[in-house]
């Protein structure tokens, strides 16, 4: 009996310690992650790549998306034929456009911009290639909060007129 509970302490000190690491200790480290994950895999906005997505995400904005979701449901069973707002995929990346060259971004280079309690800021620049001539850097800034005693993405910033809270947050787009 005492071997079983000292398996299941350990089992759960181990899985504990998994969720703990996907929090990490700095807002970069927590955005380079993110940014690891959602790169490589589907950029689909649906249920099942929200939930994938949410350990990185603030509560606040994991709601935000999960309205957004309900919203798009109802947009498409009025409207079938319409695209619905994120129908490009999620909003972390800039849309791969063609270039002169190779026509893929690099990895994004994340820098702390500012951290100041529970709050913080990165910049996430997308480059292209040098072979892409016209094609100049897009910077975006993400904000953040501690959580938990790590650090999630509340919002995000690609530089046009409202932040991704502002739109989900919005009635009309």
């Amino acid at each position: 009996m005492n071997k079983t509970k000292l398996v299941l302490i350990l089992i759960l000190i181990l899985f504990g310690s998994s969720i703990t690491a996907a929090q990490s200790a700095t807002p970069v480290a927590a955005v380079q992650s993110f940014y690891a994950f959602d790169r490589a895999h589907s950029q689909t906005f649906n249920r099942q790549n929200v939930n994938a997505r949410k350990k990185w995400l603030s509560p606040e904005l994991s709601r935000l998306f999960d309205n957004e979701l309900r919203r798009q449901d109802a947009l498409l069973k009025k409207n079938s034929t319409d695209k619905p707002y994120f129908g490009d995929g999620f909003p972390f990346q800039p849309l791969q456009e063609a270039c002169d060259g190779a026509g893929k971004y690099r990895s994004p280079v994340v820098k702390q911009d500012f951290r100041k309690g529970t709050r913080a800021a990165v910049t996430v620049t997308f480059s292209y290639p040098k072979s892409c001539k016209a094609a100049d850097p897009v910077i975006y800034t993400i904000g953040l909060v501690r959580k938990g005693g790590g650090w999630l993405i509340d919002d995000l910033n690609t530089g046009e007129d409202h932040s991704l809270k502002e739109v989900l947050s919005s009635r009309d787009y």
